[in-house]
């Protein structure tokens, strides 16, 4: 946690600082307004003390500046005994609270503690609201799956029906038209069963397979999924090396969630590995480790690479959009006689996001340092007591 101190009392400061500094506390000292204004720019502080009665600028003025600038910083002001009516007004501007001086330092970590439970309480809101966002969006994205399928198979029952009849009709005979035909029916047929995917993924947007939360061993699931993606990993030439050794924990969450969730990752690899290396050439990697966020917080990360096109950048900040795509983005096969439609268009990563963020989990993409594809990381919660957990095999 990053606090601010704003007070031109060195003498006062500096040992606040320390003693918090002692406590694991990130602590930043301004002498000034205008000095707390740089600092804030650099690096925003999660809590920042104030000074009522500062040097050319008092911190009524500068709170003030923090509230348009920052509309959320936790301000708590510190006055002395004749500044009391100062520090109201402050609160009065949004201060959070005001402690007097000499401060105690019990009082400040008393403030710290809540600026924490508020940005947990916020970051839960957060969490409930994208969970509540996506089962709304669940709920119509399966209305319309249903109203798409009817029409659908309809329309590839019939395809087939005429293609039953055309061979009747032409009783083994072939023309040019006849070959044209034809290949308008097979065009159909697979564009139907793409709608198909389509559909099945729409039922999939905002809801679990499975409510049941177990200890999930990630090798297994990852060696399921490859199993799924074989005969494309063959058509592709893609290799795929798999290291779980530096972490033997077994998260908690759903089975069927975390598979669908491991799938798109490497469906959407696998399209980044076809569009720039055809027919073979491909390389995944998948690597394991714990990792430790500065609030404590424990995740297993699972990073997934790949030596594909990766992420243009006007693309990045929409790779989790629903239905996101970019025409203009659309990458060709080389013999160019077909387009593929590619990753950055559907719904796979927006369901994989979505799924994960449901649980408390996290999805982030990002393109690879030396430029040579893209790395999407799954973060998984690890609860109290589950570092231990041995994952076999």
């Amino acid at each position: 946690m990053r606090v601010l101190i704003v007070d031109d009392e060195m003498a006062f400061a500096t040992p606040l600082a320390e003693r918090l500094r002692l406590r694991s506390f990130d602590v930043l000292v301004a002498k000034d307004g205008e000095e707390a204004q740089r600092l804030m720019a650099q690096a925003p502080s999660d809590l920042v003390l104030m000074d009522v009665g500062l040097p050319n600028m008092d911190g009524l003025a500068l709170l003030q500046i923090f509230r348009r600038q920052y509309p959320e910083q936790d301000v708590v002001m510190l006055s002395g005994a004749g500044d009391v009516r100062k520090a109201v007004v402050a609160m009065q501007h949004g201060a959070r609270n005001w402690l007097s001086k000499p401060v105690r330092l019990e009082d400040v970590l008393a403030e710290c503690g809540k600026v924490q439970q508020r940005a947990q309480a916020k970051a839960e809101a957060q969490r409930l609201t994208e969970a509540a966002r996506w089962r709304v969006l669940g709920r119509v994205a399966e209305g319309v799956a249903h109203e798409v399928n009817n029409p659908l198979n309809i329309i590839v029952q019939a395809a087939g029906l005429i293609e039953d009849d055309l061979e009747d009709l032409l009783d083994g005979e072939k023309s040019p038209e006849a070959d044209e035909v034809y290949t308008a029916i097979t065009t159909i047929k697979t564009q139907g069963k793409r709608v198909r995917e389509l559909t099945q993924k729409l039922l999939m947007v905002g809801h679990g397979m499975d409510i049941r939360i177990e200890p999930l061993s990630l090798p297994d699931l990852v060696e399921n999924v490859l199993g799924m993606q074989s005969a494309r990993l063959e058509s592709t030439g893609t290799t795929v090396t798999c290291d779980f050794s530096e972490i033997d924990a077994k998260p908690e969450g759903v089975r069927q969630e975390v598979q669908q969730i491991l799938l798109h990752v490497f469906e959407n690899a696998l399209d980044a590995i076809e569009i720039k290396n055809p027919p073979q050439g491909g390389r995944v990697s998948v690597r394991a480790k714990r990792q430790e966020d500065r609030d404590g917080s424990l995740w297993y990360a699972l990073a997934i690479e790949d030596n594909g096109t990766g992420i243009p950048e006007e693309v990045l900040p929409h790779i989790f959009d629903p239905f996101f795509s970019t025409r203009s983005l659309e990458p060709r096969r080389q013999n160019g006689d077909s387009t593929l439609l590619g990753r950055f268009a559907g719904l796979g990563l927006a369901v994989a996001r979505s799924l994960a963020h449901v649980r408390g989990g996290k999805l982030t993409g990002k393109n690879r340092e030396d430029g040579t594809g893209a790395c999407f990381t799954l973060l998984l919660p690890l609860g109290e007591g589950r570092e231990g957990d041995v994952t076999e095999g």
